[in-house]
């Protein structure tokens, strides 16, 4: 936790990896892009927040996928 701290006072702004503007670095959506951002690295770049909607998404897919190929092939 003291090392987040450290970063946040090391930092006056980070920058969004979606649109590269400068950012202040308590936010959690650009401001720019309206896009959702992450913690600042040691770089000063925020992380891209993780989407979880679509690797739902691509699970879904994938398990749909999965059982059309049964269904068509597999089933007597």
């Amino acid at each position: 936790m003291s090392n987040d701290m450290e970063k946040n006072d090391a930092y006056s702004s980070k920058k969004c990896p979606e649109c590269l503007t400068y950012i202040p670095v308590k936010a959690v959506v650009c401001p720019s892009c309206k896009r959702r951002v992450g913690k600042i690295t040691d770089t000063g770049m925020a992380r891209k927040a993780f989407d979880w909607k679509a690797y739902l998404g691509f699970v879904l897919a994938l398990a749909a996928f999965a059982f059309y190929i049964w269904w068509a092939f597999f089933r007597k």
